[in-house]
């Protein structure tokens, strides 16, 4: 009797013990872009919104901000900030705040683009429509001219497992060269000919730049205060290469000289690579990845954690990259706006008439032009099914058309019409429904002129 009492207490021990003592395993995830440029593929927009979740954090590594789609919102911003006077000390709402915040972003890195293409003024106001869309910017290595940092150097996310919070360290850092210019020296070499950002044009002194790796040694110290589980450093620099002379590429140094960070993205190269490994001062493993340049891909970086007596323990870590294939959708219509741009300014001869179908660079049997502020809802069921994610047109100045082929979109022009070199003139009582219906040779005749404003074509039904 006595033994069975023990053999039973035995049991009972040996499963406290093996349950005090297991651990389990969650994962965190990491989705990363780069050098986007104004770009946001459906492609890319579809895979970020099945991929996102509690456990998925999204970050940029900066050049977010540029010309963008021809047509686009971007593309008028950027246009009136470089070309008008008042546009460079008034507030002008830069768009791509809100479509990141759409598509899920938490967190982005300034890029050279982002200085380069404002002003003092306007970095300012993008950083404040980044701040209200609930985005947070950073650059752990820009600061003021009193020595203070302009924005923060990283933050610190709480990430949502199933087994508590796992605390993900974001720091954020710049290519220091931002705005240099340089001398090119009799031997080939180049020489340095200002102090980058400090003196670029539109800032007067107000910014200059940090070195990149000094600056990660420096805030790695004041994060791991916070007791982080992970550091991630999201980084507007990539790896250092034989191809270019120009410095400012410093990844395999970070990499190599700065304990406590995890795991890098890179960028500003607009190189594509999933994985290199280096190792750090301590000789721990330091996993690097650049997801190219547009959107055409997109880096997942995955953390495997181990729960033990309250801790999270890294058990493995690697990267994928996702690549997309532009669709033959955005490819024609890239051909179109291609075409407007080079009619505008190769053309020798002008016909006063034209049939559109023979204008345009792919072969459609039905058109819709869709009249000013037609909703989503409206063009998908015109249409007869939801094809990518169709925005409204906001104002008389934009031109919403879509071409079918067998009852399938190959093409959608949409945009300022300013900013596409196109005019299309319909007469408003040929809208039935907000809609006109159009027909290859049954009736797509224009008339036609290249004119102002700017160089641009002039489509006029008849």
């Amino acid at each position: 009797m006595k033994k069975r009492v023990i053999m039973g207490l035995l049991a009972v021990c040996m499963l406290l013990i093996t349950a005090c003592s297991s651990t389990k395993s969650v994962d965190v995830n990491i989705l990363a872009t780069t050098d986007l440029h104004g770009l946001l593929p459906y492609e890319l927009t579809s895979y970020i919104k099945e991929e996102k979740s509690k456990n998925t954090i999204l970050v940029d590594a900066g050049d977010f901000y540029d010309w963008g789609k021809s047509g686009s919102a971007l593309n008028k911003c950027l246009d009136l900030k470089c070309s008008y006077d008042n546009y460079k000390s008034s507030y002008l709402e830069v768009p791509i705040a809100k479509d990141m915040k759409e598509v899920g972003y938490d967190a982005v890195v300034l890029g050279n683009h982002e200085f380069i293409k404002s002003n003092k003024f306007q970095l300012d106001n993008m950083v404040s429509d980044f701040e209200k869309q609930d985005i947070d910017v950073l650059s752990a290595n820009t600061y003021k001219k009193n020595g203070e940092n302009y924005i923060k150097p990283y933050v610190i996310k709480n990430i949502s497992t199933p087994e508590g919070d796992v605390k993900l360290g974001i720091l954020g850092l710049t290519i220091q060269e931002v705005g240099q210019k340089y001398d090119t020296l009799k031997n080939g070499d180049i020489k340095p000919k200002s102090e980058g950002l400090r003196d670029f044009e539109g800032y007067d002194g107000t910014l200059y730049m940090g070195n990149l790796v000094e600056n990660a040694k420096k805030w790695v110290k004041v994060m791991k205060k916070d007791k982080p589980d992970i550091i991630v450093a999201v980084v507007h620099s990539g790896e250092n290469s034989k191809e270019t002379k120009y410095p400012g590429n410093n990844i395999q140094e970070l990499a190599q000289e700065v304990d406590g960070i995890d795991a890098i993205v890179a960028g500003h190269t607009h190189k594509e690579f999933e994985q290199h490994n280096y190792k750090n001062k301590s000789g721990e493993k330091v996993i690097v990845t650049q997801p190219g340049k547009y959107g055409e891909c997109i880096s997942k970086i995955n953390f495997k954690f181990e729960k033990n007596n309250n801790k999270f323990n890294v058990i493995d870590k690697s990267i994928k990259i996702a690549k997309f294939e532009k669709s033959e959708e955005d490819k024609n219509s890239e051909k179109l706006a291609d075409k407007f741009f080079n009619f505008c300014y190769n053309s020798n001869k002008t016909p006063k008439e034209i049939n559109l179908s023979d204008f345009t660079p792919f072969d459609w049997d039905k058109a819709y032009a869709f009249d000013a502020y037609t909703s989503p809802e409206k063009i998908y069921k015109t249409i007869g099914y939801k094809w990518q994610d169709i925005k409204k047109t906001e104002s008389e100045d934009m031109v919403q058309m879509i071409f079918m082929k067998n009852n399938k979109v190959v093409c959608n022009l949409y945009g300022y019409e300013y900013y596409l070199n196109s005019y299309f003139e319909f007469d408003k009582s040929e809208y039935k429904d907000n809609t006109i219906t159009i027909y290859p040779k049954k009736n797509d005749r224009f008339k036609f002129n290249i004119g102002k404003p700017l160089i641009s074509l002039h489509f006029k039904h008849i």
